[in-house]
């Protein structure tokens, strides 16, 4: 049949994961958040009646960041007070499934569950759903008087029947190695009661790993080795054709979408729109604010100003939206080359470009030669990973986000993506295991900052431009000073997690410089006054590496977990000082002590015979600036150095003007790698010589 694809994917990876037990987490008692005052499309501000769901309005944003300064990362102070308390509810319930995975992983454990966890979590109730033989088929039978897309045979019109709420279906797809992806994107939308869903599976394994969980699955097509990614992507818009082309509205989204509430309210609001779509804005320009609720469509889509996201897009089934997907689906089709997205974003804007709105509708653009209105979803609601993640504009606004798509990932793939949605308490697959760190848990107070890092007229002079020449300093310079003097006191902190057994929760880190894949200013261009601010954990440290490195951490928000916020505040604590002149004391002496004071310079010695076996389920470092020497022994510091060695990241770029102002030579432009051992003689993870003081090297 016409549009149909036989070309499939890579063949399944042989040594994929094993796949990890479900725990049983709450499903919220909270009341669906509605959209509250000014227009209807407008999203609600959080108030303090909000349930568990709203400590999500602060998503991403550590305890003590918010006390802090707007200009350093932090909110307002009169936004703490709006964040509900979680619910404390704990519930057991056990989930079969027999059903073996081809890489000898059982299903079965995918239905295992815990009852650890509280607050705004899933509550997974949902009955494994048996894969039957019939599913496996490239042309699975009908039953009577239903009718299957030509585009995938296997979604029928009895499927969507049952599974779809108001004629609106939300699906995503992935293959065996993007289930973990797909599985937390299906939790985000179950954890708030949302279940007119599906997964579009492009292997057999990510539709029997779907049925595990009770995840509404339908086989997408077979996989053939050697297939491009750009290839495997045609599935996802075969997926959107099948949708519309048998009458039902459709919610596609990419596998690192997560939501933070429901998203059907808001895209209902709209019924004269025939698509709503996200789009990688980073700033929303002055001349064109936001019209009834949406970004300024005309301008963003006509003029050129943005990218459209095809990762969210809301697709209502007219004959017009069938034919314009078909026509997507014909033009990506025959050039493999370049996305899908590309494609998309050609057909409104060259093969068929966009009408000036109707007055009546100014919000939404009417393109594809004006048969299909096109509206575009307000970038800090409908959140790329920027917005969310490094920006935190929604955040900052106080604003209930309902989605974030895990975009902007810089240098790191999915490790980073994970770890940005466990801080923001996004990441719905974590076990009991990763809420109880073998060992206990190590705090530390937040970074010492520079002396110039509190001089506020500097901080001012810095966000407007000035080039801070002060001590003959440049920005990138200024940038790594910063960076590095953090990351000194991070290297003290590992040491004592390294030396205790414990597990370090991360602070966040300041900088001043953005990242990103090309050189430039230090900021997106047009979009961030220049620093400082918090940046995410996997700009400055590679997550990865830190995995298989075997560094045990977990993210500055660890501790407000909803599944653990209230277990941890009631668990025994002990904070420790370091004082120039203390004396060392001992296990037996402290274990009911809420507070100690070590010596400045602490031996490995003296912090085994102190803190090794207390009971304290969290010891909290209240400083970390050179209170340790290390391990005693030169053997074993060197393998605590190997081990932490290459977990720093780079930073890009710095640009050949920069580059030249810095060396007074011509000088290539290129990344930097940040250096644990920066202010001592060392050889870095490249075998490159430092003698006492650390020099700004490009590359490799």
């Amino acid at each position: 049949a016409a549009g149909r694809i036989r070309a499939a994917l890579l063949a399944q990876r042989a040594a994929h994961r094993a796949a990890r037990r479900l725990r049983l987490l709450l499903r919220a008692a909270a009341p669906q958040l509605g959209h509250a005052g000014g227009h209807a499309a407008r999203p609600r501000v959080l108030a303090g009646s909000a349930a568990a769901r709203a400590s999500h309005a602060l998503a991403g944003m550590a305890p003590h960041d918010l006390a802090r300064p707007s200009a350093l990362g932090g909110v307002p102070a009169a936004s703490v007070s709006t964040v509900a308390g979680a619910a404390s509810v704990s519930v057991s319930v056990s989930a079969g499934g027999q059903s073996q995975s081809s890489n000898g992983t059982s299903v079965a454990t995918l239905g295992k569950a815990h009852a650890f966890c509280t607050g705004p979590f899933l509550a997974n109730t949902a009955q494994p759903i048996k894969t039957e033989d019939w599913m496996l088929a490239d042309e699975p039978p009908l039953a009577p008087g239903d009718v299957t897309s030509v585009h995938v045979p296997g979604l029928t019109k009895s499927f969507l029947e049952k599974w779809a709420k108001n004629k609106a279906i939300i699906c995503s797809a992935a293959d065996q190695r993007y289930m973990t992806w797909a599985r937390n994107w299906a939790k985000s939308l179950q954890a708030h009661g949302v279940t007119n869903l599906f997964i579009g599976a492009m292997d057999a394994e990510a539709l029997k790993l779907s049925h595990a969980e009770g995840i509404p699955s339908v086989l997408l097509g077979r996989m053939i080795k050697g297939t491009t990614w750009h290839s495997a992507n045609r599935y996802k818009i075969r997926l959107v054709q099948a949708v519309v082309e048998l009458g039902y509205d459709v919610l596609f989204t990419d596998a690192d979408v997560t939501f933070v509430r429901d998203p059907m309210p808001f895209l209902l609001k709209y019924p004269e729109a025939g698509i709503l779509i996200s789009t990688d804005l980073l700033v929303r320009e002055k001349p064109y604010p936001m019209i009834n609720g949406l970004e300024n469509t005309y301008e963003v889509v006509g003029k050129f100003r943005a990218d459209l996201n095809v990762g969210l897009m809301f697709v209502r089934s007219t004959p017009h939206t069938v034919r314009m997907m078909n026509h997507w689906a014909e033009v990506a089709n025959a050039d493999m080359s370049k996305s899908m997205q590309t494609f998309f974003v050609k057909l409104v804007r060259e093969y068929a470009t966009c009408l000036a709105p109707d007055p009546k509708l100014p919000h939404l653009a009417p393109c594809y030669n004006g048969t299909v209105n096109v509206g575009l979803l307000p970038m800090d609601v409908w959140c790329g990973g920027y917005i969310y993640f490094v920006e935190r504009l929604p955040q900052r606004l106080n604003i209930e986000a309902i989605s974030t798509h895990a975009t902007y990932q810089v240098h790191q793939g999915l490790d980073g993506k994970r770890e940005r949605l466990r801080h923001a308490h996004l990441w719905y697959l974590d076990e009991a295991d990763y809420f109880s760190p073998p060992g206990g848990v190590l705090s530390m107070a937040p970074f010492q900052l520079p002396v110039w890092m509190h001089d506020e007229v500097f901080l001012k002079r810095y966000q407007d431009g000035g080039d801070l020449r002060d001590d003959h300093k440049n920005r990138t310079l200024m940038h790594f000073e910063l960076v590095h003097y953090q990351l000194s006191q991070l290297r003290s902190a590992l040491v004592v997690a390294a030396i205790l057994g414990r597990t370090l929760v991360m602070p966040d880190f300041h900088v001043l410089l953005d990242n990103t894949w090309y050189p430039m200013n230090g900021a997106w261009p047009g979009f961030r006054k220049l620093g400082p601010f918090i940046a995410p954990l996997d700009h400055v440290l590679h997550m990865t590496q830190l995995n298989n490195n075997n560094v045990e951490f977990r993210s500055s928000s660890f501790l407000e977990h909803p599944c653990i916020k209230d277990e941890f505040a009631a668990a025994q604590r002990l904070s420790v000082a370091f004082e120039v002149g203390a004396s060392a004391p001992s296990t037996e002496s402290l274990r009911a002590a809420s507070r100690v004071v070590m010596p400045m310079g602490a031996t490995q010695a003296q912090l085994v015979g102190a803190l090794k076996n207390h009971p304290a389920r969290v010891i909290h470092l209240e400083s970390t600036l050179n209170i340790v020497k290390g391990y005693d022994n030169d053997s074993d510091q060197q393998k605590f150095a190997a081990r932490i060695n290459r977990t720093p990241m780079l930073w890009c770029c710095v640009s050949k003007n920069v580059a030249n102002d810095l060396f007074h030579e011509r000088f290539p432009p290129g990344h930097i790698y940040y250096d644990f051992w920066y202010d001592q003689a060392h050889t870095d993870r490249f075998n490159r010589k430092y003698s006492d003081k650390w020099d700004l090297r490009v590359g490799p």
